[in-house]
């Protein structure tokens, strides 16, 4: 095979880095955007590797947590599925709260949660969050503190947004503060309009592999 005949995914070539803001006050998690500012929209980064970018990410971080909004342009019905997750509407979300990158199996620092925004069978209610082990990790993460975790889906006419608060003691080993990179990838599933990644590559195994996320630093405030 010629060189000229061997593609790389475009993702796969470089890391992405993104910019977390800091936030003075937490979000209300209420499943709207209004308390979200423009600069915590990030940029779409699935464009690098040729996936369509349907839904917006935002992202913040302050000394009580990390902070994640998403919305999703939807006039069906949002239909989850606990069982087969990506067969339904979801939202997967990886973490490594160390971001080290320097193995390609995960450690105890390592997440992957599901997010279903609604319950299963159901038109709106309170979004589900699932944590679920990570193939082939060299160490299992510790149970995430769901007391320390806020979920919200608000449905409206022409779309969802879901919120979600990591409290900074929910995951072994984040200790947020300015310059801290953490490794993230987000994975949205919807019915009409396909997968959406943010911080991975569709060619790679992101579903395993902690190398192949994102890195997010959080910014210092202004």
């Amino acid at each position: 095979m010629s060189a000229s005949e061997f593609e790389f995914p475009p993702a796969a070539l470089f890391s992405t880095i993104a910019l977390c803001p800091w936030r003075e006050h937490s979000p209300r998690v209420d499943g709207h955007l209004g308390d979200w500012a423009p600069e915590q929209r990030m940029p779409p980064l699935g464009e690098l590797a040729g996936v369509e970018q349907y839904a917006d990410l935002f992202l913040a971080w302050n000394e009580r947590g990390l902070y994640l909004a998403l919305e999703v342009p939807k006039q069906e019905r949002i239909v989850t599925n606990r069982e087969s997750p990506a067969s339904g509407d979801a939202v997967e979300l990886f973490l490594d709260t160390r971001g080290a990158r320097t193995s390609h199996r995960a450690s105890q620092f390592c997440y992957h949660l599901t997010m279903l925004p609604v319950p299963p069978g159901e038109a709106d209610g309170k979004p589900q969050v699932i944590q679920q082990p990570i193939r082939r990790a060299l160490q299992r993460s510790q149970p995430i503190s769901m007391s320390a975790v806020r979920a919200a889906t608000g449905v409206h006419e022409e779309s969802y947004v879901l919120e979600l608060a990591l409290g900074a003691e929910a995951l072994h080993g984040y200790e947020p503060r300015p310059g801290l990179r953490i490794g993230m990838a987000v994975v949205g599933h919807d019915i009409q309009r396909g997968r959406q990644l943010w911080g991975a590559a569709p060619d790679v195994p992101y579903e395993r592999d902690p190398s192949t996320w994102g890195i997010v630093e959080h910014l210092a405030p202004q």
